[in-house]
């Protein structure tokens, strides 16, 4: 799935999360997807804890095949396969 959609796609199911263009973060070109509010709560579990992402997003990103990754313990980034 193309970064625009998976991004409409996300911030429709878990507008928590703040999806944007990874560009937002790096100032730089690029494919891949910063969350803005990786560290908010999303019904019982944090969109990312520094260790594991939200099982909901888990599954949305898998599906797209996309996968995440931690740029810090605080910041989510996800990248196409």
């Amino acid at each position: 799935m193309k970064q625009g959609h998976l991004i409409n796609k996300i911030n429709r199911l878990i507008p928590i999360a703040k999806a944007v263009p990874s560009s937002d973060f790096t100032g730089e070109d690029g494919t891949g997807i910063w969350f803005r509010g990786s560290e908010e709560l999303h019904g019982d579990h944090l969109i990312f804890n520094g260790y594991t992402v939200h099982p909901d997003l888990e599954e949305i990103l898998e599906e797209a095949g996309w996968f995440w990754e931690p740029y810090d313990m605080g910041t989510l980034m996800a990248y196409i396969n």
